[in-house]
């Protein structure tokens, strides 16, 4: 028969056990919830993809955004089609047909990132087996071009007059506001042309450069920084999308001229040749 002093070591023994039961089952639940938090939080550029597109090197957007802004040698490659280049793409992206993709040669130090179309299986089958017989380096964007707008990274679109995005990228000018900038002597203007060759030899403003509204993401480097800005076309909406195109590529200081009559001899504007 057990004695008062076994009962009392038999309860203490009963009691840590079962402390301990519940002491591993708080851990068990503990860790769970932290390996399943960690887990659902990988960074971006940790591709969690099931696809196809697992058995090719993958970029997250974020890290390549980090990448162009810090200036690193990029030779971005879009092979969508010209239509949905021109609606919108990252900057300075180089439009390429998936029939020139197997010519192109990067410079050297560049990394290649290829932009393609989650939509567009097809194309990102043929660009994956193009690529996979290069000799460099490359990197299919993550999540494709849409991938890119999903973390609203800047795009170079072509301008929609009906967008309240683009109309928020645009700060007007009239002809009236632009005689009294003309005016003000100590203000350093520089007027932007973006008609045609054609166009400007035809007529222009006084004093203004001509850079043609399809040359301005090559030739946004001639653009002086720290100036005042006055960019028109030969119309409103060819004027209305060079503001945009120009807010696209990071060049904020610019006006752009409306009301359609800055080109003619009406608007009382001094003009060349």
């Amino acid at each position: 028969m057990p004695t008062p002093y076994q009962d009392n070591q038999r309860d203490k023994r009963t009691l840590l056990v079962g402390g301990l039961l519940i002491v591993a089952v708080g851990i068990y639940f503990v860790g769970k919830n932290i390996f399943s938090e960690n887990t659902g939080s990988l960074p971006n550029s940790v591709s969690t993809d099931s696809s196809l597109k697992t058995n090719v090197p993958l970029i997250a957007p974020d890290i390549l955004l980090k990448k162009i802004q810090n200036g690193d040698p990029v030779a971005l490659i879009d092979v969508r089609p010209e239509t949905a280049y021109r609606l919108g793409h990252i900057a300075h992206a180089l439009s390429l047909p998936i029939g020139s993709l197997q010519n192109f040669s990067p410079a050297k130090d560049e990394m290649v990132v290829i932009i393609f179309s989650e939509d567009d299986a097809g194309v990102f089958e043929t660009a994956k087996n193009i690529m996979n017989e290069k000799s460099f380096a490359y990197f299919f964007l993550k999540g494709g071009f849409e991938g890119w707008q999903t973390l609203n990274a800047p795009t170079v679109s072509t301008g929609d007059p009906n967008s309240f995005v683009d109309q928020s990228k645009v700060t007007y000018l009239s002809v009236e506001e632009y005689k009294n900038l003309l005016t003000q002597k100590t203000l350093s203007l520089f007027v932007l042309d973006i008609q045609t060759e054609e166009g400007f030899g035809k007529r222009h403003l006084e004093g203004a450069v001509n850079i043609p509204l399809d040359q301005l993401e090559k030739r946004v480097g001639e653009i002086p920084s720290g100036r005042q800005i006055v960019v028109y076309g030969e119309n409103d909406l060819a004027s209305f999308q060079g503001g945009v195109r120009l807010s696209d590529l990071g060049v904020f200081s610019a006006r752009t001229l409306t009301g359609g009559k800055y080109l003619s001899t009406l608007s009382g504007l001094s003009f060349q040749p």
